[in-house]
């Protein structure tokens, strides 16, 4: 007598339900990988603005710091007005506080909101 051998693995669909899943999550981080880029480089600006500056340094100074390095690093999301520099303990911070809204496909959207604040030497 012949036992029944059952073979283990995935169907055609099982395996196109899995590649789609993949494909659609590779395609949102290829989507939403330039807004972070330009996060951490927005960041990285006001970190070396905070390090060159101290409390005492003047609004207008901070400023012209800000808009060279948003310059250099090319960008263009914010401007140096959308920087705010906030009184806390200790001295003077810089804050920035925006969102980014990234089309994916016909009328869906992302929306990713990002927020830093970095003191002052």
């Amino acid at each position: 007598m012949m036992n029944k051998q059952y073979q283990g693995g995935m169907t055609a669909a099982g395996w196109l339900i899995i590649m789609a899943i993949v494909l659609f999550f590779m395609y949102l981080a290829i989507k939403l990988l330039p807004a972070y880029m330009e996060y951490f480089s927005i960041k990285s600006s006001l970190v070396s603005v905070a390090e060159e500056s101290s409390s005492s340094s003047s609004k207008s100074d901070i400023q012209r710091l800000i808009s060279g390095r948003f310059s250099v690093n090319n960008i263009d999301i914010i401007k140096v007005d959308d920087v705010e520099i906030k009184d806390i303990t200790g001295g003077k911070a810089l804050y920035i506080e925006y969102d980014n809204k990234i089309s994916l496909f016909g009328n869906v959207s992302a929306l990713v909101e990002f927020k830093h604040e970095e003191p002052l030497n």
